[in-house]
């Protein structure tokens, strides 16, 4: 589907970061970011790089155009900060951009790779727009049914269909039941997670303010329930989301944190456990769960509000950010 972008991948791959700064230097994109409070550095670090990963692995088909695991994450966080619409269209359009900019820079920018860069972007961009339509402005309680659909293009334009993944309204979901049925669950790694869940709730309530044994027992783990998660199929965006999570745990500067600052996380913290204790047994141990995804939007939600709290703080005009 996409053979000419295929051609120059190891070229593309190895100036990611260049692409990276090369999107993050456009004056809107640093203007939309700061206006909206996300730290530049953090976002490049955290969200673009993701998807950049994402979308070279469509060109080796190892994943599908629109169905990017980071785009979740990173859509909860902007509706969590109230970004418009039309500010989420210039931070994402220009990562087209950049790639168009990089390929015309590096003499590869033919007639065949323009078509094949747009769809590519085109594709993914759509499902972003959709995506976010539908967490922003509808009701975020509905359920939601996922669906694939074929969309026939133009010989012209490509050599194969496109495969996209649409997002509807709709009331659908698998249940654990038939979930449990279909894939291989090692259940002493269930319980290892049950272990670790009590062994950091302890942590935390042992304490009177939150401390940096707590953020490192809770990094663990995230990061085991991300390991456990990402063994298995259909929870690719909260594995991602859990790395993510127990990554910012890892990087926070503990002894910078306000008491309010701590107090708040602490709160968020004993949440998501508590959240992810729920969906544990209501997915592999009870089993009454009817939807496997029944909790995702809440536990997505509560991970973006402490990822707000720890977020970098957006650096001034004095010192934003200059990457040429």
């Amino acid at each position: 589907m996409f053979q000419n972008i295929e051609k120059h991948i190891d070229l593309l791959d190895a100036n990611k970061n260049n692409i990276l700064d090369m999107w993050m230097s456009y004056p809107i994109v640093q203007t939309k970011l700061t206006q909206n409070t996300l730290n530049i550095e953090f976002f490049k670090d955290k969200f673009a790089s993701k998807v950049f990963d994402f979308a070279m692995s469509v060109v080796k088909k190892t994943n599908t155009v629109g169905d990017c695991p980071v785009i979740g994450v990173m859509l909860m966080l902007f509706k969590k900060k109230n970004i418009p619409l039309s500010d989420v269209f210039m931070i994402c359009v220009h990562f087209k951009n950049a790639l168009l900019h990089f390929a015309q820079n590096n003499s590869i920018l033919d007639d065949a790779t323009l078509r094949e860069l747009s769809i590519l972007m085109d594709y993914n961009f759509e499902g972003v727009i959709n995506e976010y339509v539908i967490l922003y402005y509808k009701d975020t309680t509905s359920q939601r049914k996922v669906i694939t659909k074929t969309i026939p293009m133009q010989q012209s334009q490509v050599d194969e269909d496109v495969t996209i993944v649409e997002t509807l309204d709709a009331h659908t979901g698998t249940s654990a039941q038939l979930y449990l049925q279909e894939v291989n669950v090692d259940m002493e790694m269930i319980e290892e997670l049950s272990e670790l869940e009590s062994d950091t709730l302890d942590s935390i309530d042992a304490q009177e303010e939150l401390d940096q044994n707590s953020l490192d027992d809770s990094s663990i783990l995230f990061r085991k329930y991300a390991q456990v998660l990402d063994s298995m199929l259909e929870f690719d965006e909260l594995t991602y989301t859990l790395k993510l999570l127990a990554d910012l745990l890892n990087e926070v500067e503990f002894n910078s944190l306000s008491t309010e600052t701590k107090f708040m996380v602490d709160i968020y913290l004993k949440a998501i456990i508590s959240d992810l204790q729920s969906w544990r047994m209501a997915i592999f141990i009870t089993m009454e769960a009817e939807d496997i995804h029944y909790l995702d939007k809440t536990l997505l939600s509560s991970i973006a509000q402490i990822q707000m709290t720890l977020m970098p703080q957006v650096e001034t005009q004095e010192d934003e950010i200059e990457f040429f």
